[in-house]
């Protein structure tokens, strides 16, 4: 489901939520009990409110900063994998098979690390692999300045491999503690109450009380959205990112088909 009718599909709940609790507090208040208690409840509704809504917009900013960096380490990783895609084809044989494959080995594991829940522990099997590519490249013997060049600049691309892999898995974990979902959640709950208190009577302060549902339920979701980026399809699954690379060969079978057809530094 798009993330936008997850989204709707939330405030609608959290509108019938709201408005089922109002019905029920209607059978046990009467509105000139409301209308009296109006002098205390109006200022306890507004320094609610406001806190809350404080409180939301600073937590919001900074679940989008991290969403932006992980966006960010994300593309850079996946560029590097590309370029590292790219020099596998045009390396000399033995070593192009020998290094495609360990990039599409990377690939997998990096994927599969990524779908996990945030608060697991990174696969090393990831950094293995890294390693694995720093010791092919470091057992090749350029007899050209051609694949010299080509050398350094798998190294370089190698490097910055792991550097986006680190700051990718940093973003990923960087993610509210429990303590702020119980303040929110509770402040959500609070404000929410509190307004279906003092809408018990008549149907117009009913539509205000689902316009306020809606907002706040919105916030929450954008704050979890932004938080939990691949887990709620807001930043595209890893697998989606390269689906380009899931339809075609592999770098090693590429590197092989190209042997013959492409030009290789000799």
């Amino acid at each position: 489901m798009p993330i936008a009718l997850r989204a709707l599909l939330v405030a609608a709940l959290s509108i019938a939520a709201a408005l089922a609790v109002r019905a029920v507090l209607r059978r046990f208040l009467r509105p000139e009990t409301v209308d009296a208690a109006q002098a205390t409840a109006g200022p306890v509704m507004e320094a609610t409110a406001g806190l809350f809504g404080v409180l939301a917009a600073f937590i919001l900013a900074g679940a989008w900063q991290r969403f932006d960096e992980t966006r960010s380490s994300m593309l850079v990783e996946y560029n590097a994998y590309t370029n590292l895609r790219q020099i596998a084809r045009i390396l000399p044989p033995p070593i192009h098979a020998e290094f495609g494959d360990a990039i599409e080995a990377y690939r997998q594991v990096a994927l599969e690390e990524l779908r996990r829940p945030a608060g697991g522990r990174p696969d090393s099997g990831a950094d293995e692999i890294i390693e694995r590519l720093w010791l092919i490249l470091a057992r090749f013997e350029p007899t050209t300045a051609g694949q010299a060049e080509l050398q350094t600049r798998a190294f370089d691309a190698v490097e910055e491999l792991g550097d986006a892999r680190r700051a990718l898995q940093l973003a990923v974990r960087r993610t509210p503690p429990p303590i702020i979902w119980v303040i929110l959640a509770g402040g959500a709950a609070a404000v929410i109450t509190l307004a279906a208190i003092s809408s018990v009577g008549g149907r117009l302060p009913a539509v205000y009380l689902a316009v306020l549902t809606a907002v706040v339920a919105l916030a929450l979701y954008a704050i979890y959205a932004l938080a939990y980026p691949v887990r709620t399809g807001l930043l595209a699954d890893p697998s989606r990112h390269s689906e380009s690379l899931l339809t075609r060969p592999s770098a090693a079978s590429a590197a092989g088909e190209h042997s013959r057809s492409a030009p290789t530094l000799r």
